[in-house]
This record gives C-alpha cells, sequence and structure tokens, in this order.
C-alpha cells in the first residue's frame, strides 16, 4: 500500500480510494447522495492534476458513480475530484 507523493501525482495513474475527506466512515448525517464513503476500496485512474485545487486529483472510476446513487457534478462521467491523501498507488 503506497500513498500518494508529489512525484507520482501524474496522469494515468491508478489509484484507490482509502477514505473520503480524511476519514473511513461517513457521519450519521450524510444524505445517501453525498455518501461517497462508498467508493473506498474502488480503483480508478488519475485524468487531471491542479495544482490551485486543495491537493485534489480527478479520479475516473471503474465503477459507474450512477450505481451508487451519488452526486456527479463533474463534465467527464464517473469522475470526482479526490484528496490526495485519501487515495493511494494501485
Amino acid at each position: 500500500m503506497e500513498h500518494l507523493s508529489a512525484e507520482s501525482i501524474m496522469k494515468d495513474v491508478m489509484v484507490r480510494m482509502i477514505s473520503f475527506l480524511g476519514t473511513a466512515v461517513a457521519g450519521e448525517d450524510i444524505e445517501a447522495r453525498e455518501n461517497y464513503w462508498q467508493l473506498i476500496g474502488k480503483r480508478g485512474k488519475i485524468i487531471e492534476t491542479n495544482d490551485d485545487f486543495d491537493g485534489r486529483v480527478l479520479v475516473l472510476f471503474e465503477q459507474s458513480i450512477d450505481d451508487y446513487g451519488l452526486e456527479n457534478h463533474n463534465p467527464i462521467k464517473n469522475s470526482l475530484w479526490i484528496r490526495i491523501t485519501d487515495l493511494i498507488l494501485d
């Protein structure tokens, strides 16, 4: 289990989500459509990096986010901006 580092953050790197917003469990008051903790353990590929986006990378997940009933506001289907601290190399 190798955590991401500044050197490993690049496009087309495969990652696995290990937490969301730094925690492994959703709070009790989280709405189902915002329960991104369901994606913990899921794989994806970094498709965009942005130094100005709060330490996040755009991850294209292998699974359909719609299948989990999650909000998806990004123009690329099944992608989410995820903190690099919530990801490991896969």
